[in-house]
């Protein structure tokens, strides 16, 4: 009984090691050893309301030591928005609404050389309770801001790719 649990955890050692030696790391961590390591990326102003929030969460997540002194990369991102009616009721009124935001990254260099392009998309949708204007509007926004939430966690992921391809400096 000991010789087959040795083997078993014998297994998952080697297991352990060839993940570690084939230089498998996850996407969710930071680049550096700590977790206040800072990407060298200027992020740049995003136009409207929805915008200033997107810009807010990037922020708090590729750059959480705050803005770098001398960034390497400046992030330009195009946000739009598409409201659109998913679910009716037998009356033909409508009853679900879906949000879908699109984020137009361009990265570019300090000398304004377009690097990497991408085009990333989140959806989230939302009830429509009728005779209830007010509830309808906080839930619309509510579903904008946690869609921008994982827009930006979507844009971390793509920006940690690329800059683990292509080096960090």
């Amino acid at each position: 009984m000991w010789l087959y649990n040795l083997r078993n955890v014998l297994g998952l050692f080697v297991v352990c090691l060839a993940l570690a030696s084939c230089g498998f790391r996850p996407l969710h961590t930071s680049l550096g050893k700590d977790c206040t390591a800072s990407y060298p990326i200027k992020i740049a102003t995003i136009s409207d309301r929805y915008g200033q929030i997107l810009r807010n969460n990037l922020v708090d997540l590729l750059t959480p030591g705050g803005p770098p002194c001398k960034p390497k990369y400046i992030l330009e991102i195009k946000l739009t928005e598409l409201l659109m009616d998913t679910g009716t009721g037998q009356d033909e009124t409508t009853k679900r609404k879906q949000v879908t935001l699109t984020a137009d990254l361009v990265l570019r260099n300090t000398k304004h050389d377009i690097i990497y392009k991408h085009t990333v998309s989140a959806i989230n949708s939302f009830a429509i309770i009728e005779q209830n204007y007010y509830a309808n509007t906080i839930a619309e926004t509510f579903a904008k801001k946690e869609g921008l939430g994982l827009l930006a966690q979507k844009i971390k992921i793509l920006i940690n790719a690329y800059l683990e391809d292509h080096g960090k400096n």
